[in-house]
């Protein structure tokens, strides 16, 4: 009896050993199923959801304990407009892999996914089940779609580039026999304010000729150790020149850290970056208003933020993300590459430019470049 007692408590310890042993087993699987990025939902063969992990709930937004035991059909009747390939699956044993689908979920956004399912089947081959495994490919669209654009505007500059450099010498040849034109003219010849008309029509297509150059090719950029707070303070300077000839009320208020700062930079290509800001920011005051330029570090002195601000008509959001294109442009005269050549030399920079506006209320530009 006593040999049966000691056999009986042998058998239950290691019963009790084993169970903690699938207990710990299905706790280090259960985290690791939920420390996935990739959204996992498995269902059995009635089609009831039981598995449903944070990656899933953070895709559809939807909680597990809300869908957990219920029909996968009724959970995503309204989040999948096509027919369920999970139930096909399970229903005709069609597995699929690495498909794309889109998901619309509880926020009513479309989520593209990649999606594959599978069967789930014990040790014996019995079919239990079936899961899907998805994730959100919302950000690799997006750059997909930015490499497509650069490939687009690689291919514009490339063209416009040669198509820039062709027109050049015929323009200037036009202006040539245009001066000389206006020479052999009376001052008091009205033909000679036509002359005057084709002479600032040659200059304009010269000066977008050149633009288009200075965008497309290579920069050469000489890098030195300067104080950037003296180059802001000499493009305000010229700045505030062109606003008195120019007479508009347009107050410029200095927001600089008390310290002067020198960084790796060309002072001399950096300037058109700010002049470009500096004019575009008292264009959208047009008369008067007040333009508001801080230097200050950030991020304990990793980066220096140049910030321009103003108060004057702001901007839309659809304008605000095409501004940095080039050949986008709000201005009847303007060319739409003085904002595209002020991102290119602040990129080389291996800064950042951004903008935020909203109209009625002005505009502020930010430029974070690395100390």
């Amino acid at each position: 009896m006593n040999d049966l007692n000691v056999e009986l408590n042998k058998k239950n310890k290691e019963l009790s050993e084993s169970l903690k042993e699938m207990d710990s087993i299905r706790n280090h699987l259960k985290n690791i199923l939920e420390s996935m990025n990739m959204g996992v939902v498995a269902v059995d063969l009635d089609g009831k959801i039981t598995v449903f992990n944070n990656a899933a709930q953070k895709i559809t937004s939807l909680k597990s304990g809300n869908v957990i035991g219920k029909y996968y059909k009724d959970v995503y009747s309204e989040l999948i407009d096509e027919s369920s390939t999970l139930l096909d699956t399970l229903k005709d044993c069609k597995e699929y892999e690495n498909e794309e689908k889109e998901i619309r979920n509880t926020e009513d956004l479309i989520i593209p996914v990649e999606y594959s399912t599978s069967l789930v089947k014990n040790e014996h081959g019995e079919v239990l089940g079936a899961v899907e495994m998805f994730v959100d490919m919302t950000e690799i669209k997006k750059l997909e779609e930015e490499v497509q654009r650069a490939r687009t505007l690689a291919a514009l500059g490339e063209m416009a580039a040669n198509v820039a450099h062709e027109i050049r010498n015929p323009l200037g040849g036009i202006g040539g026999f245009a001066a000389l034109l206006e020479r052999d003219l009376e001052i008091d010849d009205p033909r000679r304010n036509l002359v005057k008309k084709i002479i600032e029509g040659v200059s304009r297509l010269n000066r977008i000729a050149a633009n288009l150059l200075f965008y497309t090719r290579p920069l050469e950029i000489k890098f030195q150790k300067q104080d950037i707070i003296k180059t802001v303070d000499d493009v305000l300077s010229l700045m505030e020149v062109e606003l008195e000839q120019e007479e508009r009320n347009i107050e410029i208020v200095r927001d600089f850290m008390p310290d002067c700062k020198e960084i790796r930079f060309d002072p001399e290509v950096f300037q058109q970056v700010l002049l470009n800001i500096f004019k575009n920011a008292a264009d959208s005051m047009e008369d008067k208003g007040k333009l508001t330029v801080r230097v200050k570090e950030k991020n304990e002195g990793k980066n220096l933020v140049i910030s321009v601000e103003d108060n004057g008509k702001g901007m839309s959001l659809s304008v605000q993300r095409k501004l940095f294109n080039p050949f986008f442009t709000t201005k009847p005269d303007g060319t739409g590459l003085g904002l595209a050549i002020a991102k290119k030399i602040v990129d080389i920079h291996k800064g950042e430019i951004k903008v935020k506006s909203e109209e009625g209320k002005g505009t502020l530009f930010e430029i974070k470049l690395p100390v």
